[in-house]
This record gives structure tokens, C-alpha cells and sequence, in this order.
């Protein structure tokens, strides 16, 4: 087993969404902390990168969520690195509630050891490697796989909005994790759009708790980038959906990343149960004025 190293977090209020449940996009901000103190133990903190010119950038994050986790709780995310290549790694992470260990995530992401600069991958030196001592096996985050029949000739949502300066890293790139927030606004500007609002979620008893993201990073988006994402259901099973968002830079049409958004749909007790088939049904169809 490699070398574990374990960063607590307690949910802030202003951390939660509008269903009283810790923001999935924050998750993997925990998650991106927890990998920066990681580096830091092991003898490599921010300045040893920034001093160099040399940064880690994401290429792939998958993330399985399990519960719900609310205010006040403390949350351990562990992370290890479980794989390096020429140029980068694979960080594993497994977020749990400290009272009783329940895991509430569990994730994987793929990162690229780059240039500052030029943004071109560069080999990672060997020290770092050995300081990393990457090892053991990885889990099946059961993303995929379910029993689902694939969607053909679903209406395709479209929803576009401008890259803030406040979604900006050190890098001057929009911060992977707001891609989570774009993506789940699309959501539920789709559901809307199909004839069934955020609060028809809140009063109903039903919801869809997000079950997991595969998220692929193409490019960077900057500042001021007109962000188009176009959304989509990809997947239908009996108690699950699936969706694909691609985000483009929409005046060169760019594709910047790629995502498969696995969601449950469960009752007013968190059990699962049949998706309602008036919804599916409306969004595969669109919405009724195009």
C-alpha cells in the first residue's frame, strides 16, 4: 500500500446547495486541497512549483459520490498517488465522514506535469516520483455499467454564459472544479426548460442526488471566454439517468471538456426509486415553443 496522507474538513454553510446537502463542485475543491497538502508533506508545497515555472494541471477526474454530507459535519479526504508516467500521475481519493467512516466520495484524476508557460507537458523529474512512491490497486468507481438502454435522437439542451474573473486559477485558467457548477446549472436550466423547475425538485417527492461525473479537459478556458454547453440524456435505466454535457469555447467552437454525469433518482428518504416517467419523457422530448 503507498504512502496515504489524510486532510480534514468541516462543511461551512455557505458550502451548501439549495437542498441543504454539501455543493458536489466543493467536494472536489476539498479533494484539489487535500492533493496540494498532500505534495506539500512530501516535501513539494506551491513555491517549489511556482519557483521553477512548472505547474499540475487536470486532465481527467472521475468522482463517485455515495451520501450526502450536510453542515457541520468533518469530512477526511485521503489521497495517494496510485500510478506515474513520463509526464504524470494518478491521484486517488476517498472522502469520508469522520464520526463514523461512511465514505461520501470516492475519486480519481489524472494530472499532467506542465510548463508554466508554454502549458506543454514535461517530464516529471525522478525525485519527485520517488517522493510520490506511487503503489497500489485501483478501485472500480462504479460510474458506469449499470443496466441502462442508450438514448437515441434526445433533444439537445443549450446554455451559455462568460468565464469570470472570480473562476480564474493562478494559472489564468477557469478553475477545473467550476466546470461542476456550469455543468449542474445546464442541469437545471434544461429540466426548466422541459416544464419542470428547481422547485418542483424541492416540493415533489422525488429528486435526482447527482451520482458521479467522468469529466475529460481538453483545453482551458480564460478569461471572458463565451462559455456554449450543450446537454444531453445519454442513458436511461430503471432507478438512473445519464447525461453528456460538452463545454465549447463558443466563438471557435472549441471543445474544452466533455463530461458524463450520472445521476439516481431517489424518494423524500434518500431510497431509490423510479425515475417519473413524465420527466423523462418531457426532456427527451424538449421543450414544447422550439
Amino acid at each position: 500500500m503507498p504512502p496515504t496522507f489524510a486532510y480534514r474538513f468541516r462543511v461551512r454553510h455557505d458550502e451548501l446547495d439549495s437542498f441543504a446537502h454539501l455543493n458536489n463542485a466543493v467536494c472536489v475543491k476539498y479533494m484539489q486541497e487535500a492533493a496540494i497538502q498532500a505534495s506539500t508533506d512530501a516535501g513539494y508545497p506551491l513555491p517549489w512549483y511556482e519557483e521553477r515555472g512548472v505547474a499540475w494541471v487536470i486532465r481527467r477526474l472521475e468522482i463517485r459520490y455515495y451520501l450526502q454530507a450536510r453542515y457541520g459535519e468533518e469530512l477526511a479526504v485521503t489521497t495517494w498517488i496510485s500510478e506515474c508516467g513520463r509526464s504524470t500521475c494518478i491521484r486517488e481519493y476517498d472522502v469520508r465522514r469522520t464520526v463514523d467512516g461512511a465514505r461520501v466520495a470516492r475519486g480519481r484524476g489524472l494530472w499532467v506535469y506542465i510548463d508554466s508557460k508554454s502549458g506543454r507537458p514535461i517530464r516529471l523529474p525522478q525525485e519527485v516520483k520517488i517522493a510520490l512512491d506511487p503503489g497500489g490497486e485501483k478501485e472500480e468507481l462504479g460510474i458506469r455499467g449499470y443496466k441502462s438502454r442508450t438514448v437515441e435522437n434526445c433533444y439537445r439542451y443549450r446554455y451559455r454564459r462568460q468565464v469570470q474573473s472570480y473562476e480564474l486559477d493562478p494559472l489564468g485558467r477557469a478553475h477545473h472544479t467550476v466546470f461542476f457548477n456550469w455543468i449542474e446549472q445546464a442541469y437545471y436550466n434544461a429540466i426548466r426548460l422541459a416544464g419542470h423547475p428547481l422547485e418542483e425538485l424541492r416540493t415533489g417527492d422525488w429528486m435526482v442526488f447527482q451520482g458521479g461525473h467522468e469529466i475529460e479537459y481538453f483545453r482551458a478556458a480564460r478569461d471572458n471566454d463565451e462559455i456554449e454547453i450543450a446537454s444531453w440524456i445519454c442513458e436511461v435505466g430503471k432507478v438512473r439517468g445519464a447525461w453528456i454535457h460538452e463545454i465549447y469555447e463558443a466563438r471557435k467552437k472549441t471543445l474544452l471538456a466533455r463530461d458524463y454525469s450520472l445521476g439516481i433518482f431517489v424518494n423524500a428518504n434518500g431510497k431509490p426509486v423510479a425515475a417519473p416517467v413524465s420527466l423523462l419523457d418531457d426532456v427527451l422530448r424538449g421543450p414544447a415553443f422550439t
